[in-house]
């Protein structure tokens, strides 16, 4: 499932946590283990991405380092609502609820546009990739 999901990850550019959460759930295992091993996969893709630009003299440093503080602090507000919900409900679904609406989500926003992007091309004019058969 790892290798499966780091090909699908790499070839669509999409996280892994995204496609190895849904199969972990399917083989029985708890939504709060699901969560700690995707975040787990997620922090260790993202920093060895981080090192691989460093190591390639990317710049713009301070804006990565500003957004990698938002992003670590907006997870920590997530993680403690959802820790309060599943504290007052109960219910460890919600877990899972929030990792389907966001993947059913993000299908729905990638795709139109991806659709308004291809449009836009098309009604442009502009070179689309594909060239004359002969």
């Amino acid at each position: 499932m790892a290798f499966l999901g780091g090909a699908l990850g790499g070839l669509f550019g999409v996280g892994g946590g995204m496609l190895i959460s849904p199969l972990l759930l399917q083989l029985g295992k708890e939504p709060e283990v699901t969560a700690a091993t995707c975040s787990f996969m997620v922090f260790f893709s993202s920093t060895m991405s981080a090192v691989q630009y460093l190591l390639l003299g990317m710049e713009h440093i301070s804006g990565a380092l500003t957004y990698s503080f938002i992003c670590f602090v907006g997870s920590l507000v997530g993680l403690t609502l959802v820790q309060r919900a599943i504290m007052k409900h109960g219910r460890a679904s919600l877990i899972v609820f929030s990792v389907g609406t966001v993947m059913a989500l993000s299908t729905v926003l990638i795709t139109s546009f991806g659709a308004v992007d291809v449009w836009m091309d098309y009604t442009s004019g502009k070179n689309m990739g594909f060239k004359q058969p002969c």
